[in-house]
């Protein structure tokens, strides 16, 4: 679900920001330009924020990724490709969120369960995918996810 059409009742007021910070940057823009971005701006959700860059699917690499997603996935993650990190054989669904990301130029949201290390337990997570960039594209997506345990409780704060 694209964030800029709805954004569900169920998502976290930490998503929200995110979604706020981006329209601030774009303005008037089809894009915020990637240069925007300033993490000094969200310090506080760095853990989980992530940053990829790169135009197409193939080649979006992890240029930026917060604590979390180390321990999540059991290894360091930056400068890895995203379609390394999520086969699309396993994770379609996510992949075609990071597709529509670059091709529409908007931000999209999804909620779900994921499995991040072979032996791990299954978390439930929101997550949101912001484009930057300009005329010509998607050259940056910020994205930044929120954990949530069996109970619905936030993981990570």
């Amino acid at each position: 679900m694209a964030v800029g059409d709805v954004i569900p009742d169920t998502a976290d007021d930490e998503l929200r920001f995110f979604h706020d910070y981006w329209l601030r940057l774009k303005g008037d823009a089809t894009l915020p330009a990637g240069d925007l971005v300033d993490p000094l701006d969200f310090f506080p959700h760095l853990s989980r924020v992530f940053i990829v860059e790169g135009r197409r699917l193939d080649a979006l690499v992890i240029r930026v990724a917060g604590t979390i997603y180390r321990d999540l996935y059991g290894f360091e993650i930056t400068g890895r490709r995203v379609v390394d990190l999520i086969p699309f054989t396993n994770r379609r669904d996510l992949l075609d969120d990071y597709s529509h990301c670059l091709s529409d130029k908007i931000p999209v949201f999804h909620s779900g369960r994921m499995t991040w290390r072979e032996r791990g337990s299954e978390l439930s997570y929101q997550r949101i995918l912001l484009p930057f960039g300009s005329e010509q594209g998607v050259e940056k997506i910020l994205g930044f996810a929120q954990f949530f345990d069996s109970e619905g409780n936030k993981m990570f704060t």
